[in-house]
């Protein structure tokens, strides 16, 4: 079983639902941080994290976040909130987002099971 850290960066230049991280086959994933920066040159941002369940192919709303100002950035694994996310084979992250540029920022240990 070795372990992996991985980055995962991507820019998001949707309105609609996106997927950003997928788990690999064979893998468990500890996502550490996910954060967004609004890279909007003037209009604020409303975030939502959606998780999906491979197993129960279904997705789940995570977390929201409303009215990010422009050039501002948002952590969603931190505070009172949930620090650490495990996510199973086939298992993905998804973002939807008001504004059509946006930067999603994953960091993530990757467990391979084989």
């Amino acid at each position: 079983m070795a372990n992996s850290y991985r980055n995962s960066i991507d820019v998001v230049a949707t309105t609609n639902i996106k997927t950003v991280y997928t788990c690999p086959a064979e893998t468990v994933a500890l996502v550490k941080s996910v954060s967004v920066y609004n890279a909007h040159a003037s209009a604020t941002a409303d975030w939502t994290l959606t998780l999906y369940d491979s197993s129960a192919t279904a997705n789940v709303v995570y977390a929201k976040a409303a009215s990010t100002a422009a050039a501002g950035k948002v952590e969603f694994l931190e505070g009172d909130t949930s620090t650490v996310l495990v996510l199973e084979e086939s298992d993905a992250l998804k973002f939807t987002t008001t504004v059509t540029s946006a930067n999603v920022s994953i960091s993530v240990m990757q467990q391979d099971r084989t």
